[in-house]
C-alpha cells in the first residue's frame, strides 16, 4: 500500500501533465507558436524605444489631459509621474543601445520574464484564481520561454503548496480544484503569449478575432461557476451579467459594442499617426475601461481587460504593468474599476461632449504602476 506522501506525489505529478494535455484534446484553442517571449520582447523594445520621448514609428510620447489627480483617497500628480516615466524610458533606450552583448541581453530577458510572471500572478490574484507566487513562477517560466511544463519539480511539495493556497482562500482543495488552479496559471500565460505575440511581435492591430481567440485560450478547460467551459470559452455572452448594482450592457448589444470599440481604437490610432503623437497610457486605459464595461464574456473579463491593457502598452512603446500583486493593491484596483463603472451609470447617457473622462482614475492608477514597473526594471538592470 502506497504511503500518503507517495500518493500526494503521484497526484501532483499528474496535475501539470493533465493541464498540458488539455491543449491536445478536442475543441482545441488556437495553436500558440512556441516562442521565447522575453527574448522576442527584448528585440521588440530595441525597435520601439528610442531617446527623446518617442519610438521608431514616428510617434512622439505626449501626455494627454485625461488623468485624475486622485487615486482612491490619495493625491496624485500625473505630470510629475509622467515625466519620471519618460526619464525611465530614455534610460532604458540608452541601456539597450549600450548593452548588446549576449550576457546583458540575457539579463534583460530575465527582467522581462519576471515582469510577465508578476503580471499573471497579480491578475489571477485579483480574481482569486491561480496559486502562489512560487507555483506561478514555475509554471509561467516554462510557458513564456516556449518550453514544456517542468516535471522535475518537488511534486509532493508543490501539491501541498497548491492545496494550502486554496485552503487559505477558503476554496475547495480537492484534486480537481488543484488541477484547475494549475490550469488558471498555464492558460493565462498562454493567452498572454498569444495576444502579445499578435499585437507586438507580429505587429497586428487588435481585432475581435484576436480577442475571442485570446479568451478561448485563457478559459480553455476552465468551467465558469454555472457553465461548462465549452459553452462560454471564446464566445460572447448570451445572458445578462452584473457586478454589484452595476448592470452591464444587454447581451444583444455586445457584438455591436465590440465592433464599435475596435473601430474607435483604429480611428484613434489613425489620428495619432496623423498627429505624430500619442499617450500610450491614456490610450490603453481608455480601451481597458471600455472593454471591461462591455463585459463581453460570461467569465474572464477582468483578466482579459488586463491582457489587452498590457499588450496595448507594449505595442505603443511602453512596458508591462503588473497589477494586484498584494491585497492592498487588489483592493485599490477593484475600487478604481468600480468607480469607472459607477461613472458609466451616472454619465453614460450624456452626449459625448458632455461626458467626463470616465477612465481618468484608471489612467492615473496605471501610470503609477507603470512608473513602479519601469523603476524595478532599471534597478535590476543596473545591478
Amino acid at each position: 500500500m502506497a504511503s500518503s506522501g507517495n500518493h500526494s506525489e503521484q497526484k501532483c505529478q499528474r496535475l501539470a501533465e493533465e493541464a498540458e494535455e488539455s491543449s491536445s484534446t478536442s475543441e482545441t484553442p488556437p495553436k500558440i507558436p512556441k516562442l521565447n517571449l522575453p527574448e522576442c520582447l527584448g528585440k521588440h523594445l530595441q525597435t520601439t524605444l528610442r531617446n527623446s520621448t518617442g519610438f521608431s514609428n514616428g510617434f512622439s510620447i505626449v501626455m494627454d489631459n485625461t488623468y485624475s489627480y486622485k487615486i482612491g483617497t490619495h493625491d496624485f500628480e500625473p505630470e510629475d509621474v509622467f515625466h519620471e516615466i519618460v526619464t525611465f524610458t530614455d534610460q532604458l533606450a540608452s541601456w539597450l543601445k549600450e548593452h548588446t552583448d549576449p550576457e546583458h541581453k540575457a539579463e534583460l530577458e530575465e527582467c522581462i520574464l519576471n515582469r510577465l510572471i508578476a503580471m499573471v500572478f497579480g491578475s489571477n490574484l485579483i480574481e482569486r484564481a491561480g496559486s502562489t507566487a512560487t507555483i506561478t513562477h514555475k509554471l509561467c517560466s516554462a510557458v513564456f520561454r516556449g518550453g514544456e511544463i517542468p516535471q522535475d519539480r518537488d511534486e509532493a511539495k508543490d501539491f501541498l503548496e497548491l492545496k494550502d493556497a486554496l485552503l487559505r482562500k477558503n476554496l475547495p482543495a480537492d484534486t480537481k480544484a488543484i488541477l484547475r488552479s494549475c490550469r488558471e496559471i498555464i492558460q493565462h500565460a498562454k493567452a498572454a503569449s498569444f495576444i502579445i505575440n499578435q499585437l507586438c511581435i507580429c505587429d497586428r492591430g487588435l481585432t475581435e478575432d484576436i480577442i475571442l481567440q485570446t479568451h478561448q485560450i485563457l478559459t480553455y478547460k476552465i468551467d465558469a461557476d454555472d457553465m461548462p467551459w465549452e459553452e462560454y470559452s471564446g464566445v460572447y455572452r448570451t445572458e445578462a451579467v452584473s457586478a454589484g448594482l452595476h448592470e452591464f450592457p444587454h447581451h444583444t448589444l455586445v457584438p455591436y459594442k465590440m465592433k464599435s470599440i475596435i473601430r474607435e481604437l483604429r480611428s484613434d490610432l489613425n489620428q495619432a499617426t496623423r498627429d505624430g503623437q500619442i499617450d500610450p497610457i491614456a490610450t490603453a486605459a481608455k480601451y481597458t475601461h471600455m472593454f471591461v464595461n462591455i463585459h463581453p464574456f460570461i467569465d474572464g473579463n477582468g483578466r482579459m481587460c488586463r491582457l489587452i491593457l498590457n499588450s496595448l502598452l507594449l505595442k505603443l512603446g511602453s512596458f508591462i504593468v503588473p497589477i494586484g500583486e498584494d491585497e492592498e493593491d487588489r483592493s485599490l484596483y477593484l475600487d478604481v474599476a468600480a468607480n469607472g463603472s459607477a461613472a458609466e451609470d451616472t454619465y453614460g447617457d450624456l452626449d459625448e461632449d458632455e461626458k467626463p473622462t470616465m477612465h481618468a482614475e484608471l489612467g492615473s492608477f496605471i501610470m503609477s504602476h507603470l512608473k513602479g514597473s519601469m523603476e524595478k526594471l532599471m534597478k535590476a538592470l543596473r545591478k
